[in-house]
């Protein structure tokens, strides 16, 4: 192996002799070939572990890219997050963003750059994101429950609470019912 390493670094410099004398052949230095016993080239390094794909995160350009209106909301709601990973939605035409964070919440924003969704799975909603009634429902008759997910329906929220349970409720905060 050490063989093989020894005229691969020639090679590299016998190459990088023909790059700096302008490609000019008649005054390249020719690497010397030393009789060594060969090795296949198919032979597996298993000194080496193999390397594993990994999902590619969002580049911080990415993350810049976004819209101011997103960017605020972020660092309002979710200041010690960062963006992990962005999908660009084309609902009905329009650009939408569906964001993944580095702690595993999901934002979903609407075309205008209006949350839509906020799924902290097994985390708190940020209370300031909940509507007041909203809030004061779920106190008063699920004690001890928190907010993991609200979605802006047609019309109205649906909320996910921590023990898996969604309810319904009108843009004003009335309670509508259980979803099933």
């Amino acid at each position: 192996m050490k063989q093989l390493i020894k005229l691969s670094i020639t090679s590299i410099i016998a190459i990088a002799l023909l790059s700096c004398n302008g490609g000019n052949q008649q005054q390249a230095v020719q690497p010397q070939v030393v009789d060594q016993p060969a090795v296949a080239a198919t032979t597996p390094d298993t000194t080496q572990p193999a390397a594993q794909p990994q999902a590619a995160p969002a580049s911080a350009a990415q993350a810049q890219a976004l819209p101011e209106p997103i960017n605020a909301f972020l660092k309002q709601y979710f200041p010690n997050a960062t963006v992990a990973y962005v999908e660009n939605d084309h609902d009905h035409g329009s650009l939408a963003y569906e964001l993944t964070l580095n702690d595993g919440t999901e934002v979903d924003f609407y075309a205008d750059n209006q949350w839509d969704k906020v799924d902290c799975h097994t985390k708190a909603v940020p209370a300031a994101l909940v509507p007041n009634a909203v809030a004061a429902y779920v106190n008063a008759n699920y004690k001890g429950m928190t907010i993991t997910k609200i979605d802006k329906e047609h019309g109205g929220f649906e909320v996910e609470l921590n023990n898996g349970i969604d309810l319904n409720f009108s843009a004003s905060g009335q309670f509508l019912g259980v979803d099933d």
